[in-house]
């Protein structure tokens, strides 16, 4: 029988959440305004800093380094064996680096479209997703090591949530308060700063206390072609990756329908934002409850049904609409897309952690690194499709109030791939994974 370990105290639970709400801010702000800053360039003579294809060739190209680097960095945590533990080593030496680089990205060299800010750009991007891996990548393997079974899995998962929601609220309700009230750079200084913080307290928990942390040995390709051959986590990551393509197009474009179709500032956004989080962060304990009552497999069935039907609309954001002033409509979209998203901050990490269970009985080690950078490698392609999909419907349809188009198509296409997820997940054979975990938990002596 393996070595009991302690379980993670509330205190530990709340702490680990910071984490996410960490890399949630810096990322949020990075992956909102970032293409906006220099599409539309806030510097003041300058019409614009790059090309709507160009950045989104190059964020696609950062996520394809990003998407290299999940395996490599999942394999080498699970491996590792160090005084703190697989995991804490590589947050603590990558966190400091990781903000830094997000900051330098808002710094380009050249106060004009240049071939010099498209280099700069590229480079940094590619720094930043890796960066952003080696923390996030073992952050993640956390969770099923600290909590080994569903309940304990969903409360954790539902503290880190919470702090990824407050992170996601700060960097989107509050940056565009701090950049009215200040700038651009001064909104990025104050949320890299916020961020670090975050991403640090995590470390005051002590790894090999609440965990086995028993280095796994497989290489890199058989670790990973193992990773695929468990048909549970297949039919959850296609899914999974779906739903978050299509959804990241509607991320990526949010300050575009504020600004553009809505006719308001930068500092509206957070109006808009702040409706979203607030009814997501409202449903949390319901959540909390129906996953373990219902099911994780119900959750996220709802979750990808409810966004399939909600985007579609955004088509028709900026116009009167059911009687409704434009204002309105689109407050009540927004509200609408809070019950979802506060399901698909909880749930999908969740469903890996219980599919990395199987692990053991694919090659007897466990190895819940890899299923998160397995996760990870699939969804950063799709991320940078996303990118490129958002900056081909921007530059062929339009991106201005007179030719408003291309962010208009943006809801209608998210819930095509959103519909592709629904799909494909309605085969995910959660009865099984709970079999296994079951036997899983009598033979270590978990509760």
């Amino acid at each position: 029988m393996a070595t009991k370990v302690k379980q993670l105290p509330l205190w530990g639970k709340i702490i680990y959440g910071t984490g996410y709400g960490g890399f949630s801010l810096v990322d949020r702000v990075l992956i909102t305004w970032l293409f906006y800053y220099y599409i539309t360039s806030p510097i003041e003579g300058v019409d614009a800093l790059m090309p709507p294809f160009l950045f989104g060739a190059i964020m696609f190209f950062g996520r394809i380094i990003d998407a290299v680097a999940d395996p490599v960095i999942a394999r080498w945590s699970d491996n590792y064996s160090g005084r703190l533990g697989r995991r804490m080593p590589f947050m603590l030496f990558s966190g400091i680096a990781y903000v830094a680089v997000f900051i330098l990205l808002f710094y380009p060299p050249v106060a004009q479209m240049s071939a010099l800010n498209t280099v700069y750009v590229a480079f940094f991007l590619g720094i930043y997703f890796i960066l952003f891996t080696a923390y996030v990548c073992p952050y993640l393997a956390l969770l099923p090591e600290l909590a080994r079974n569903n309940r304990d899995r969903v409360d954790l998962a539902t503290y880190r949530a919470v702090w990824g929601l407050l992170g996601l609220g700060v960097a989107l309700i509050g940056s565009g308060i701090i950049i009215d009230l200040f700038s651009f750079h001064g909104m990025v200084w104050l949320m890299g700063l916020a961020g670090l913080i975050l991403l640090y307290l995590p470390l005051l928990i002590r790894e090999r206390d609440y965990s086995e942390a028993v280095p796994a040995s497989l290489g890199l390709v058989e670790a990973v072609s193992t990773t695929f051959k468990n048909r549970a986590f297949l039919y959850y990551l296609a899914g999974n990756v779906t739903f978050w393509l299509g959804f990241n197009i509607v991320t990526l474009n949010l300050p575009l329908y504020v600004t553009i179709l809505l006719r308001g500032t930068e500092g509206d956004t957070s109006i808009y934002f702040g409706i979203v989080f607030i009814v997501a962060l409202l449903f949390f304990p319901l959540v909390n409850f129906l996953s373990k009552k219902l099911g994780l497999k119900a959750m996220m069935m709802f979750s990808l049904v409810a966004f399939m039907v909600i985007l579609p609309p955004f088509f028709f954001l900026g116009s009167p609409m059911l009687g409704l002033e434009a204002e309105t409509f689109a407050y009540i979209l927004m509200a609408l897309a809070g019950l979802p998203l506060s399901v698909i901050l909880i749930v999908p990490d969740t469903i890996v952690a219980a599919v990395s269970d199987l692990e053991v009985k694919l090659s007897g080690q466990k190895r819940e690194a890899m299923y998160f950078g397995a996760q990870g490698f699939i969804l950063k392609v799709a991320y940078g499709l996303s990118s490129l999909i958002t900056g081909t419907l921007l530059q062929l349809f339009g991106s201005t109030a007179a030719q408003p188009l291309g962010i208009q198509l943006t809801g209608p296409v998210s819930a095509l791939f959103i519909m592709v997820g629904v799909i494909v997940f309605m085969r995910y054979p959660e009865k099984e994974v709970r079999a296994f975990q079951e036997e899983l938990a009598a033979k270590e002596g978990w509760n």
